[in-house]
């Protein structure tokens, strides 16, 4: 595949090559698309099936979950595709969300998009249950086989967190595909979502077009 910055791009995109590059859940659910800014080549939440198996390898609900979640699925596809759907129509709303919470101008957000977001917020936060462990109380979720939207109420959680736990403005949106990210260096200077893949189209393009307006002059 061959992109305009003059850039190859031979892997194949999937699951298991979709690098997480978030720095934190609810930012590795918005990044499940190739890219929020211009074409999206890729959407790697093509299947119920697809989603379990991203939520296996970003270690989200226990194996027994995952697997009643597999087998309710498939015997209620219509159900499981309805609500991929709307998880997919979550993921926009947190995208538009944390971008302008990267913007650092809160007071642009608009209210709809707020109110959409507490909307979810509170429906994802309504599922924590505590339990107690031994000795210990912890953290826990409702057990329902029957909820294919509970990945999605791990990730409001994540969410939630991120906006009560950390700086605000450690979250970053990459200039070059509009992924989300918590910038965890120490001077808060990262501009993308990896300097390997859009660091590197991102200095192409300033290269091809440097070359450009010199070889014009």
């Amino acid at each position: 595949m061959y992109l305009s910055t003059g850039i190859f791009m031979s892997k194949e995109r999937n699951i298991n090559t979709l690098p997480l590059d978030g720095g934190a859940l609810c930012f590795h659910f918005i990044n499940t698309v190739h890219s929020w800014r211009g074409i999206n080549l890729h959407e790697y939440l093509d299947s119920y099936a697809t989603l379990l198996q991203w939520c296996n390898k970003v270690n989200i609900l226990n194996g027994k979950s995952r697997k009643a979640l597999q087998q309710y699925a498939a015997k209620h596809a219509e159900a499981a595709d309805k609500a991929l759907q709307k998880m997919k129509r979550v993921r926009e709303l947190l995208y538009h969300f944390f971008s302008a919470v990267a913007a650092q101008e809160p007071q642009q957000m608009q209210e709809e998009l707020l109110h959409k977001f507490n909307t979810v917020l509170s429906a994802g936060l309504s599922h924590i249950r505590f339990t107690i462990k031994g000795t210990h109380l912890e953290q826990d979720w409702e057990e329902d086989a029957a909820d294919l939207l509970s990945p999605l109420w791990v990730v409001m959680k994540s969410a939630y967190d991120i906006l009560t736990l950390e700086d605000r403005q450690r979250i970053k949106e990459c200039g070059q595909c509009g992924w989300i990210f918590l910038d965890h260096t120490k001077n808060n200077k990262r501009r993308w979502c990896s300097p390997v893949t859009c660091g590197s189209m991102e200095k192409s393009k300033k290269y091809y077009h440097k070359k450009k307006q010199g070889s014009e002059g």
